[in-house]
Order: C-alpha cells, then structure tokens, then sequence
C-alpha cells in the first residue's frame, strides 16, 4: 500500500526533513500533489536533484498529535537553476 498523505501532513513533512534532503544534495524542495490515490487529493514532498543520491528513502516519516505518519518523497533529476 502506498503512503498517502494530505497538503500539510506534505508541508510539515518538507519543513521537518528539508535539512536532511539539502544535505543530500537537493537544490529545490517543494509540496504538490501526486498520483498514488484515484480517490482522494493526495500529496508528497518532491526534491530536486543534479544527481539522484543512494538510498534515498520512499517516505519521510512526521508525527502528529502523537501519531507516526509517512508521507512520500518523490525525486526527480533536473539541472539547477542559473541566473543569464
């Protein structure tokens, strides 16, 4: 089954682990919907790399009122911006 998370479950996903994903290399982080769920909106924190690091994981886990919940992390390759 495919983690499934809402726009700020996504958001506070991006703002607690976005530290770990710079470190691995990320130039661009950011919250927007993906297709894991038909029947809901369904959301995920996306990065951005030059390169693609090893063992980067599907999820980022945040906690809740208490409760562990993942939210996915999709990574796509994409050269970084410059300024002309």
């Amino acid at each position: 089954m495919f983690a499934v998370a809402t726009q700020k479950e996504a958001n506070k996903a991006r703002e607690v682990h976005s530290k770990f994903l710079r470190e691995s290399g990320a130039h661009a982080i950011l919250v927007d919907k993906i297709n894991r769920s038909r029947s809901e909106d369904a959301y995920g924190v996306i990065a951005f790399y030059q390169e693609l690091p090893d063992d980067l994981p599907d999820t980022l886990e945040i906690e809740i009122r208490g409760k562990k919940r993942e939210v996915p992390l999709n990574a796509k390759v994409t050269p970084m911006a410059t300024l002309e």
